[in-house]
């Protein structure tokens, strides 16, 4: 494209290394695997790997909507979904398996 200028590189003091590690992409498959949502993929935060790879989510429960109207977050806004029978049983599956403690 003429004229188009060329992407600029973020400076050094703003950019972070990528987390090294397989627990990323464990942690993202077990919240695939057990039908989970998080805060982190719904308002597309950009340190989930960060915490994905240290085995840290924040969980939503009832689906994928929260009643705050926060402006800065891409979570969707609305009523909550009615609780699924056994979603209590796959939040703490998760938690177990992730070494979460409280």
């Amino acid at each position: 494209m003429a004229g188009a200028r060329p992407a600029r590189r973020l400076p050094p003091w703003l950019r972070r290394e990528l987390p090294r590690g397989n627990f990323n992409n464990f942690t993202a498959g077990l919240l695939d695997e057990l039908r989970l949502e998080t805060v982190c993929d719904n308002a597309k935060c950009p340190n989930r790997m960060e915490c994905y790879s240290q085995k840290t989510a924040t969980f939503m429960i009832l689906g994928n909507v929260c009643t705050r109207p926060c402006g800065f977050c891409a979570v969707a806004r609305g009523k909550p979904e009615a609780l699924e029978g056994d979603e209590p049983d796959r939040v703490a599956e998760a938690a177990a398996r992730l070494g979460l403690r409280h």
